[in-house]
């Protein structure tokens, strides 16, 4: 039981910073974050564009772009080493191993110059010190098990050879190649067509089922989450909102941000002449407001919001607001979204 308790992966007040002028010292763009992912377990990582999600990806991973961007606070221990503090060649040694990234647009991503054979088989060399023989009859397997049709003849395509769901599809191959205990997905089917991206989110649920992997799902689609992950976490302007069970958060979420999100959604055989929209706009990461952040787009907002809300816990919930638990009764104003109009 103790096992099972134990998180793959800690994440404890993360702070990522903008390294500007001389002084080194900049806003902070991800602010205080933590959450925990179970072994085998899919995290949800939701929120609006520009809200930290793939910053955050990105410092777990080591790839962040130093300078502008640095890791000023915070730790993340996956198998109990600290992502943070790990020295760059250590880290490299668990990138593409332990953990792995499936990036947003694989085309910018994967080696133009190299085959996808030889990308695959480039990892899993280095990780496991296989054999150039051994490293391919792998790629080849890997490009199987994700569904790529007539792989052996695929394997020796260049990335521009492959449609998106292929590329897709390869580099999830990269991913999995070396039995990750970790896998990050960064909006994993976002430049897919519909068709597409239900096949890759359903392979994506197999594959992770197969190995045995945690997921951390990285998306702003609300859909996506409710259907693959079993725990959900909620950023806004570079801060947690609110996170606990997918069922939990979305049969009675706490926080406004959340609220406000879920209602926005439209429903299935509902009558809805306009979508709801929450007012207002992100603050620029150079205008935070003083203590909660969505304050000012916030139907509840008071006087204590001008301070920084602490967590509260309801049950396997946890909120930042000083009003939670929310008077459900009183549901937020949203704005009916305008009706589209032609351009003349």
């Amino acid at each position: 039981m103790a096992a099972e308790a134990d998180p793959l992966l800690a994440v404890e007040d993360l702070t990522i910073g903008l390294v500007t002028g001389r002084t080194g010292r900049g806003p902070a763009l991800v602010d205080r974050v933590s959450f925990t992912v179970r072994p085998g377990g899919t995290l949800g990582l939701v929120g609006e564009s520009g809200c930290g999600k793939s910053i955050t990806a990105l410092a777990l991973m080591g790839l962040l772009p130093t300078p502008p961007l640095r890791v000023t606070g915070g730790s993340a221990r996956l198998m109990g080493l600290d992502l943070v503090s790990l020295p760059p060649a250590a880290l490299r040694r668990l990138r593409g191993d332990r953990m792995a990234m499936i990036f947003q647009e694989p085309m910018t991503s994967l080696n133009p110059s190299l085959t996808i054979g030889e990308q695959i088989a480039e990892s899993v060399r280095r990780h496991r010190g296989a054999s150039k023989p051994a490293a391919r009859a792998r790629a080849l397997e890997m490009l199987e098990r994700v569904r790529v049709p007539a792989a052996s003849r695929r394997l020796d395509d260049y990335p521009h050879q492959l449609s998106g769901g292929m590329r897709q599809r390869a580099m999830i191959a990269m991913a999995l190649a070396n039995d990750p205990a970790l896998i990050i997905a960064d909006e994993p089917t976002t430049a897919l067509d519909v068709t597409i991206q239900a096949q890759i989110l359903e392979l994506l649920r197999t594959l992770q089922a197969e190995f045995g992997s945690a997921l951390i799902l990285i998306t702003h689609d609300l859909g996506i989450v409710a259907e693959m992950a079993d725990e959900v976490a909620v950023m806004y302007a570079g801060r947690m909102v609110e996170a606990g069970p997918t069922e939990a958060l979305f049969a009675d979420p706490q926080h406004p941000y959340t609220i406000g999100l879920i209602s926005s959604l439209p429903s299935v055989g509902a009558r809805v002449e306009r979508l709801a929209t929450i007012p207002g706009v992100v603050p620029a990461v150079t205008a935070m407001p003083a203590g909660c952040r969505f304050a000012t787009r916030c139907p509840f907002r008071s006087v204590v919001c001008t301070e920084t809300p602490p967590e509260a816990r309801l049950g396997r919930q946890r909120v930042f607001c000083w009003h939670a638990p929310l008077d459900q009764q009183a549901a937020p104003r949203l704005t009916p979204m305008p009706e589209h109009r032609a351009v003349a």
